[in-house]
């Protein structure tokens, strides 16, 4: 939901002195790793002491608690700005991150399963749609048994592809010719898939607009569907950046919110 508001509070801390609490670790962890723990509804980081850890060891470690104040810092002032009201990137900043960017080689691959990776952080269901409660979490699930369907069916029902043979010094289609009914089911399963593509992709566009409080630049009403139908990859790539911060959370093919778990969070 977007402020109506000219200012957003910003919080600073004020540092008080250290105290010492005890950790338990949640796994066996060798020196020098990092994980989040809370204390006193506080989160801080704790690194693993050079002789490493068992899970469930006990560790102590240095706390320091935080007081907060805030401040009003205008919306469109500052860093502000490029969280709000406009795009982190166009549509062809594909390569920002690299070529090989894991958000770059899915949008190319497999564009409809980053497409539920974004659905499940934009917290929607498969449809497009605002989930209920905790049933995003299923969203990339059913995102990718969409993909396999269509394709199990699509190697079911697929016609012959042209053989083409030189007849007389002309080119001929010698391949066998498929039944009516299994052309027509190839092209509704293809038809379907596409539209349930263009549908769902051009209300994710929305609902991220929404979000951002990004206007339309052109094509006024239809500027998400244009980018959904005209260039589908790179619109979900897009989608992707805008909704991760790729600089500080690691990017994965294989999660459902194409990003890298968070670290274990501890409350002690």
């Amino acid at each position: 939901m977007s402020s109506k508001y000219g200012a957003v509070p910003s919080a600073s801390a004020v540092v008080t002195g250290d105290i010492i609490v005890e950790v338990e670790a949640p796994a066996t962890l060798s020196a020098g790793y990092k994980f989040d723990a809370i204390y006193d509804g506080q989160t801080f980081s704790v690194t693993v002491p050079p002789a490493g850890v068992t899970k469930g060891q006990r560790i102590a470690v240095p706390f320091r608690p935080l007081i907060l104040t805030a401040e009003a810092t205008p919306i469109n002032s500052g860093n502000n700005m490029s969280l709000l009201g406009q795009w982190k990137d166009g549509l062809c900043g594909c390569c920002k991150f690299g070529c090989c960017h894991a958000h770059l080689c899915c949008a190319w691959c497999c564009p409809v399963a980053l497409m539920g990776q974004v659905l499940t952080r934009m917290k929607m269901s498969w449809l497009g749609n605002a989930a209920v409660e905790t049933e995003y979490r299923s969203t990339f699930r059913k995102t990718l048994y969409v993909i396999i369907v269509y394709f199990v069916l699509g190697l079911i029902f697929a016609t012959p592809s042209p053989e083409l043979t030189k007849i007389n010094g002309a080119y001929v289609d010698v391949s066998p010719t498929a039944p009516t009914w299994q052309i027509i089911v190839n092209n509704v399963l293809n038809l379907s898939f596409g539209l349930y593509t263009l549908i769902v992709l051009t209300k994710l566009r929305a609902a991220v607009r929404e979000r951002y409080s990004i206007q339309e630049e052109c094509c006024a009403g239809c500027e998400d569907c244009c980018c959904a139908f005209w260039c589908g990859c790179c619109t979900v790539a897009q989608l992707a950046r805008q909704t991760a911060d790729y600089d500080v959370q690691r990017a994965k093919c294989c999660t459902d919110t194409g990003l890298e778990p968070l670290p274990p969070v501890l409350t002690v």
